[in-house]
């Protein structure tokens, strides 16, 4: 009979949070409980200790109730975050400052600044699918959407001889539907590049683009981009991520040495020779005078690098 009131109190409490949380009358953080699941042990241990004793059921339930209480309180005041960064150990995911107040406008572009020798892109990304590739034009970032579900606002300054760029798409306020963004970037500059987004689905061709720093910032998504010969004595890419699917394809020909540390992912690399720490490299990496250097940390993860 106790054991039943104790399932009753936790599918109560469960089904309560979880009502509440949907309905926006609370805002309970999930992962950050997880932290205190030793405290189970702790009940399960108080429970087969009072098991057939006088009073055991109320103490029983008395346990429990603290526990969930314990669990709410520890739900209700922990800061909101993004899921991804409590599986990747509190590790800075940022998904996008898509919180501006500017004008969105579905199509939007940046002149290249003549005074400036080199480039960086921060893209910050809400739901949607994104389309990028590279062009030759005029412009230094070009993007227009195929309907009014997506608005993107961009921001552009020069600092030291390097034009910082900021372009910002997400889903416009009166649509909850979304749409395709095309994104054209010129491929003559040398690019810092930044990729945030969340639950969202990004493809492209990226092979004739000069880069020397590719971060990669996401939750949830769909990556598959096609890379060139890198064009720099070192490319770097970072990528965290979590629960999301990326594929690269990259020549034949291209060095590369990967570092993971990703837990509970499908890791496939096409033509690299894999070490057991965690390392795995071409056969020509160290021979190569450009080559990629990627590291790639996150969970639940499906990360392929195919060759071309």
């Amino acid at each position: 009979m106790e054991n039943k009131i104790t399932a009753g109190i936790w599918f109560v409490f469960i089904g309560l949070i979880l009502l509440f949380h949907n309905i926006d009358v609370i805002d309970f953080n999930f992962i950050a409980t997880l932290k205190y699941w030793p405290l189970l042990i702790v009940i399960v241990g108080i429970n087969l200790m009072v098991q057939n004793r006088a009073n055991g059921n109320y103490i029983k339930i008395g346990a429990n109730v603290l526990f969930l209480g314990w669990i709410t309180y520890a739900g209700l005041t922990a800061p909101a975050s993004h899921w991804t960064s409590e599986l990747l150990n509190n590790k800075d995911i940022k998904i996008g400052n898509l919180d501006d107040d500017d004008p969105l406008s579905n199509r939007v572009e940046i002149l290249t600044d003549s005074s400036a020798t080199s480039a960086s892109l921060e893209f910050n990304g809400g739901a949607g699918k994104f389309e990028i590739n590279t062009d030759s034009a005029q412009q230094l970032v070009a993007a227009h959407s195929e309907n009014e579900n997506m608005g993107m606002n961009i921001r552009s300054r020069v600092e030291e001889g390097k034009q910082l760029v900021e372009l910002n798409a997400k889903p416009t306020n009166d649509s909850k539907k979304t749409g395709k963004v095309f994104i054209q970037i010129n491929q003559n500059q040398l690019w810092d590049l930044e990729f945030n987004y969340g639950a969202a689905s990004i493809e492209g061709d990226l092979s004739k683009l000069r880069f020397k720093n590719l971060d990669i910032n996401t939750g949830a998504s769909n990556m598959d981009v096609k890379l060139g010969m890198p064009k720099t004595e070192v490319a770097r890419i970072a990528i965290a991520t979590g629960a999301s699917k990326i594929h690269f394809s990259i020549p034949k020909e291209a060095a590369a040495k990967i570092k993971y540390s990703s837990i509970l992912s499908k890791n496939s690399f096409e033509g690299f020779e894999k070490n057991k720490n965690g390392v795995a490299q071409t056969a020509n990496y160290n021979e190569a005078a450009n080559k990629f250097e990627i590291e790639l940390d996150g969970a639940a993860n499906t990360f392929t690098i195919t060759r071309y």
